[in-house]
């Protein structure tokens, strides 16, 4: 009895610790920008703009469904099936803590349509790694561009993009690394040789489909900033883009807070204030919040019971 207690208490502290570094970061904004002019900004917001943002958030979870489809079969669950959960796991993503509630979604409603969950899990995973890993090298090519241009402002910033995405690697090949001289000369456990597997997955048209995801993303945030009369260079909004997208790394409730800053903190290095840039981010979690509950909607009227006969 003493150690359900614990984890119960254990659970009860996480969640209010992510709950309290969500709240912090919103803190932080509130001293930071001129929430009045913020506001006053998202009043005038172009709806037409603010729809079309919208709907390439679902042609983005639409892509997802199609690039885990790809990657596996999973005993040939067609791709309405894919859809339907990465439209309902987009909207639990939102509500809850991150990417990881959301995939935890996904991962339980493939292990209820096909009875397994480490294969689900293991595709689902490297289906993370390749977008993630695809974000990540856009944040760096980004930055090595404009830093090459001589962009002062933004020196600081794209070193630390730089910086954090080398150390990100290197952590991943050392952890890599280590698992190679544990197994090596071993049998392999089912769940290392399942890992291995998902990876192989990942081909040419993988990696094609997880950048279109990124310029898909770039291009919704554009279609705010365009909403609130911003014209900018197409690779300002991508940028902060991909950085509010790191930021579903974090446990924290929805992401609230973090990847407001992070729209609002790259927009302004490039001109745009900070009471405009959260205006900007506070239309953007709006608009993926209506489309995810669109989608949400949308997912349950798939008929996802069938067998695609295009499998």
């Amino acid at each position: 009895m003493v150690a359900p207690e614990k984890n119960k208490n254990k659970s009860l502290f996480l969640n209010l610790l992510k709950m309290a570094v969500g709240i912090a970061a919103l803190v932080l904004l509130f001293v930071w920008v001129d929430w009045r002019e913020a506001w006053a900004t998202i009043e005038t917001a172009n709806p037409g703009w603010m729809a079309l943002g919208g709907i390439i958030i679902l042609l983005v979870w639409s892509l997802d469904a199609l690039r885990l489809h790809w990657m596996t079969p999973i005993d040939g669950l067609p791709y309405r099936t894919h859809l339907a959960l990465a439209l309902q796991s987009a909207f639990v993503m939102q509500f809850g803590f991150g990417v990881f509630s959301g995939d935890g979604y996904r991962v339980a409603g493939y292990a209820l349509k096909s009875g397994k969950v480490l294969k689900p899990t293991a595709h689902l995973v490297a289906s993370r790694i390749a977008g993630f890993t695809t974000v990540a090298l856009t944040a760096v090519i980004i930055s090595v561009w404009l830093i090459f241009l001589g962009d002062v402002d933004f020196l600081d910033t794209g070193k630390s993009i730089i910086q954090s995405v080398l150390f990100a690697g290197f952590a991943v090949f050392a952890v890599l690394f280590a698992a190679w001289l544990l197994f090596r000369g071993r049998p392999l456990p089912g769940w290392v040789d399942e890992a291995l597997t998902a990876m192989k997955t990942i081909t040419l048209r993988i990696w094609i489909i997880s950048f279109v995801m990124v310029v898909l993303r770039g291009a919704s945030f554009a279609c705010i900033l365009y909403g609130l009369g911003i014209r900018i260079e197409f690779y300002v909004p991508l940028l902060a883009n991909v950085s509010a997208t790191l930021t579903a790394l974090l446990p924290v409730f929805g992401g609230i807070g973090v990847r407001e800053g992070a729209y609002a903190g790259i927009t302004s290095l490039f001109g745009v204030t900070p009471a405009i840039g959260l205006s900007a981010a506070i239309l953007m979690r709006f608009v993926v919040l209506l489309a995810t509950s669109f989608g949400l909607l949308l997912s349950l009227g798939l008929n996802t019971r069938g067998q695609d006969v295009t499998t």
